[in-house]
């Protein structure tokens, strides 16, 4: 409760900054990030109202407000009903009347209301300004994902523990893979393993992709049969609470060749590289080039064609981005993603990825597995 508290006076800072009166998000990751309150994929749209001078309100549809009484903290729960019907001889209005009375009670018709462009769905927006004419609306999406992209010790106790899920499903993988099992067979016993540990969620994805296709970056496992010396990229992912981890390790199913143990090292390297310069104060950009740097002097920069990282938290992948152009310097109690890669067209992809805490004294990774599997 005192972590939601604390993210809570970060949400009123924000509206200071931004010089906005109140702040009302549809997001599900931020309503649950303020609230507790999770909205089930497929269920209708939440919101969640801070005001600048009054009590937050959370909005839900009516079929989700018992379970958003039990789990969320807040006081002032409405509910909307997405289909037209009566209760106690009245209608239940729509989001949007629910909203326009609760902005009307709260003297915020005629004011600024900060929202996400970011992930707003258009029709949802383009109606708010139809029925509130009066109401002026700013983004504030970028102030949004700079209060999460700062983890606290709640919330990085949640990341270790997916990590540590995490890391079950990439032994398994790492026992299961052999020429002649398909790539299917070691993802469905990884995700078993997961999720009888603990792993939650609607957006985890992990992948097991060998031979030519693993110098696809998002390829996805298939029926295909792991065959003899071929290269096998693996990509685990698992989420606690809602937060989540991930690793990639890369393996090559006989006597790797040199060129394979070459690439490896560079990539090796460069992920070494890339944590070495994850210290608070230093511009993200530094640690892009790092990464870049030693890929270059072995000489396969071309192939290294994604940023180095990015931040990891309620989204798998998340702002910051790890990438030249951003200057925006690095925090204690970031969470990335660390994974350089090289991806050779014809020939296959070698990958590493750890999860990586920044503290203090600078990045930390809270994987335990070596990178060294090939």
């Amino acid at each position: 409760m005192r972590s939601i508290s604390t993210r809570i006076e970060k949400v009123y800072g924000l509206m200071r900054s931004m010089e906005v009166d109140a702040i009302l998000t549809f997001n599900p990751k931020n309503i649950y990030y303020l609230t507790g309150f999770v909205k089930p994929r497929l269920s209708e749209v939440s919101a969640f109202l801070t005001p600048l001078d009054d009590d937050p309100v959370l909005i839900v549809p009516r079929y989700e407000f018992d379970r958003a009484a039990e789990f969320s903290w807040i006081k002032d729960i409405r509910y909307y009903s997405p289909y037209p019907i009566r209760m106690d001889g009245e209608r239940v209005g729509g989001i949007i009347d629910v909203l326009r009375k609760l902005l009307e009670e709260k003297n915020l018709l005629d004011k600024l209301i900060g929202v996400e462009f970011y992930d707003m769905k258009v029709y949802l927006f383009e109606e708010m300004k139809k029925e509130l004419p009066k109401t002026g609306f700013k983004d504030v999406s970028s102030g949004f994902w700079r209060i999460r992209s700062t983890k606290d010790m709640a919330e990085i106790d949640n990341i270790q523990k997916a990590a540590e899920i995490a890391e079950k499903g990439l032994r398994t993988a790492l026992e299961m893979i052999n020429p002649g099992v398909s790539e299917v067979e070691v993802l469905s016993e990884v995700e078993s393993t997961m999720m009888k540990a603990g792993s939650q969620g609607e957006d985890v994805e992990s992948s097991i992709v060998s031979g030519e296709r693993s110098a696809y970056p998002y390829e996805k496992a298939s029926n295909k049969k792991i065959g003899e010396n071929e290269i096998v990229v693996i990509v685990v992912s698992a989420a606690y609470n809602g937060y989540h981890a991930r690793l990639s390790r890369t393996l090559y199913t006989g006597k790797p060749k040199e060129k394979h143990k070459e690439i490896f090292g560079i990539v090796n390297r460069a992920f070494q590289s890339a944590v070495s310069e994850l210290k608070p104060g230093s511009p993200l950009g530094n640690v892009d080039q790092a990464a870049r740097k030693t890929v270059k002097e072995g000489g396969y920069e071309e192939f290294f064609i994604y940023p180095t990282g990015h931040g990891v938290g309620l989204d798998i992948k998340e702002p910051p981005i790890i990438s030249l152009n951003n200057n925006e310097p690095v925090r204690a109690g970031m969470v990335f993603s660390i994974k350089p890669a090289i991806y050779i067209p014809r020939f296959g992809g070698i990958r590493v990825e750890n999860t990586v805490v920044v503290r203090e004294e600078g990045g930390k990774s809270i994987n335990k597995i070596p990178l060294e599997t090939m």
